[in-house]
């Protein structure tokens, strides 16, 4: 059934802020993508998304944009970084607020039996904990005062992947990266475009808690706040060796606020020492829920200026980085592709996360226009709203003008079409 037959205006006007460096042809299709990618059922095949419009283009179109047309992911992903931080120097108005950059990194699942698509493999889900087939991706997102934006993500793929692929490529191979060098690459491009003279903190959990990164985020001038293991090592001992001996010692009491709303108490000791290959003094938090819980969290942090209260607050603002999964997967389909190419599958993650960005964008948008808070829920909700009207308006026209009310109906659910296959 069709769901549109104009082009959002909202979609228009945030393209045109991004000054794309693509055709005019190209610029319509990401104008188109972003709109169907929103209006679309929770399934988003190319092939159900060239049917929502009206007068579209055919799937084979919307296939060779991501396949053939000449253009790369850098195009929407640079030109969304400097959007993002021209408009968050806009908004932030308190110059003492501190920038939290978020790493972290997301499994997309696909069927087990998928086997032609580049970026598709076998990878361990540390929240299922077990194996799962799907694409995995690297996410590094910004904080700044009352906002959140996704900036950068890289696509991650194995070793024993990037040599599968190389192996039928003579040409365009590709190379090898780990997730922590992906995420010294994802931080690397935005240091232009950090504003001079702003605390940063790099927030990660324990997976990427690396002596070498750690270092390097030091070097420039940033502080750390992430998880750590309990195997590693503070002033020459073990994490777990550290809790055995504080027991019986005082614990710290933090409230903390939770995503629901509720708050939560938690037990916390705090410790001052030396990880190997960390220049100068850290703090690490041994926290639990309770006296009685069985095994602590640990944190590190590298601003030891910083209470135990203000380190974990500070940790929270990870979880947008949770919502902003959510809404890529379920709400916009991010694992939904079929394209085969390492290649055609960068463009589709870059133009879904364009329209998260730009979902984000609106929300604030609206925010000040109403001086109200929505949510990206709320503005997916009115756009499918607005579409719906149009729909509805144009038919009564068409039945206005002389149509009949078969003839529209059959334009409009795409009966013939149907009929014809």
């Amino acid at each position: 059934m069709v769901g549109i037959v104009r082009r959002s205006a909202l979609v228009v006007s945030f393209v045109s802020l991004l000054s794309l460096s693509l055709t005019q042809p190209q610029v319509r299709h990401v104008e188109r993508l972003a709109d169907v990618l929103v209006l679309a059922p929770r399934k988003k095949t190319l092939a159900q998304l060239a049917a929502l419009e009206l007068d579209g283009v055919d799937a084979s179109n919307l296939a060779d944009f991501f396949r053939i047309s000449p253009w790369g992911p850098d195009e929407l992903r640079l030109a969304l970084v400097k959007f993002i931080f021209r408009d968050l120097a806009k908004r932030v108005t308190d110059p003492s607020l501190p920038i939290y950059l978020t790493v972290d990194d997301s499994l997309a699942a696909k069927d087990k039996g998928t086997r032609k698509l580049q970026s598709v493999d076998w990878h361990f889900d540390h929240n299922r904990k077990q194996v799962v087939k799907g694409g995995n991706h690297v996410v590094l997102g910004i904080h700044w005062g009352a906002y959140h934006y996704p900036l950068l993500w890289r696509l991650y793929l194995r070793q024993s992947t990037v040599r599968r692929i190389n192996r039928r490529r003579k040409n365009n191979r590709l190379r090898y990266h780990s997730k922590l060098e992906l995420t010294r690459q994802l931080l690397q491009q935005i240091i232009v475009e950090l504003p001079a003279g702003k605390p940063v903190y790099v927030l990660f959990d324990s997976w990427y808690t690396s002596a070498k990164l750690v270092k390097w985020i030091r070097q420039q001038g940033w502080h750390v706040i992430a998880g750590l293991k309990s195997n590693r090592k503070l002033s020459g001992r073990k994490m777990t060796a550290w809790h055995k001996e504080l027991k019986g010692r005082r614990y710290g009491q933090v409230p903390l606020r939770l995503a629901n709303g509720r708050q939560r108490t938690y037990w916390v000791r705090s410790l001052t020492g030396r990880l190997p290959g960390v220049p100068g003094e850290v703090r690490v938090l041994l926290s639990q829920t309770g006296p009685g819980a069985r095994a602590p969290k640990y944190f590190l942090c590298t601003d030891t200026s910083l209470s135990e209260q203000e380190i974990l607050r500070r940790y929270q603002h990870r979880w947008s980085q949770e919502v902003d999964y959510w809404h890529v997967k379920l709400q916009l389909g991010l694992g939904d592709f079929r394209l085969q190419s390492y290649e055609a599958i960068e463009k589709w993650y870059a133009v879904v996360y364009l329209v998260l960005v730009m979902l984000y964008w609106q929300c604030y948008e609206y925010g000040e226009k109403h001086k109200r808070t929505t949510s990206l829920s709320e503005v997916m909700s009115r756009m499918r709203h607005d579409h719906h009207r149009e729909v509805l308006r144009a038919a009564c026209e068409e039945v206005a003008a002389g149509a009949t009310v078969d003839e529209v109906v059959q334009r409009y659910l795409k009966e013939a079409e149907t009929k014809a296959a």
